[in-house]
């Protein structure tokens, strides 16, 4: 990963200013900010887990691989996620691997800080409880999607998750700003592109969705929905 050296893009906050204020600036404080280039690896399975690291920019897929080497994604995270942290405080070498999907920014934590702030701080300890928590709930919301809902049901749970995470108001509905392809949504809930596609179809064929862009936008958010809990 390169070191930040370079001026912020037109258009975004300054690295290092802290657009919501509280634990997310104070990490930005204590941590290294880095530029991941696009498809680079943050960090490997079996690697030592000596830093938890903060998403300030872009998107990063976790994701582990199968005994039949084919990838499985347990998640994609977005701006002002926390990662890496899970192995970091059980002192184990990484169980999954973590890819950049886009060139993104990381604020890069080492155990000593992390957790000597986390030890002086009850904002802090709840800070890190809360962001473990929300994956864990994430997690196991998709677990009950992978089990109980149809394809269907399946893809437009994971456009409502999106959309909940990296929405965006737009004309007609809400734009979900993150980039994944139906490929990345397929291997998600364990079925194929073309399931995932054939989905695609249906939603902008009844008006629920339509895309621009490579971006999908949600038009129907309570049409989804129920065809999530099919």
């Amino acid at each position: 990963m390169e070191l930040v050296t370079q001026p912020p893009r037109p258009g975004r906050a300054p690295l290092g200013e802290a657009p919501v204020p509280g634990m997310d600036g104070e990490i930005r404080r204590l941590g290294t900010p880095r530029i991941v280039g696009r498809r680079e690896a943050v960090y490997g399975i079996g690697d030592p887990a000596e830093h938890a690291y903060f998403l300030e920019r872009g998107t990063v897929t976790l994701s582990r691989l199968t005994a039949d080497g084919r990838e499985l994604i347990l998640e994609t995270l977005g701006p002002g996620d926390l990662f890496g942290e899970t192995e970091l405080m059980l002192g184990q070498a990484r169980m999954a691997q973590a890819l950049a999907s886009t060139e993104c920014v990381v604020y890069v934590l080492s155990r000593a800080a992390l957790l000597q702030r986390v030890a002086g701080s009850r904002e802090a300890g709840w800070w890190l409880n809360r962001k473990m928590g929300e994956r864990q709930a994430r997690l196991q919301q998709r677990m009950e999607t992978l089990l109980f809902t149809s394809a269907p049901g399946k893809v437009a749970q994971v456009l409502l998750s999106l959309a909940e995470r990296h929405g965006k108001p737009a004309a007609g509905g809400t734009l979900i700003d993150h980039p994944i392809t139906h490929q990345e949504i397929g291997t998600l809930i364990a079925t194929t592109r073309e399931t995932v596609s054939y989905a695609f179809m249906d939603f902008r064929r009844h008006g629920f969705i339509a895309t621009r862009r490579r971006r999908t936008i949600i038009r129907d958010a309570a049409a989804l929905g129920a065809i999530a809990r099919r």
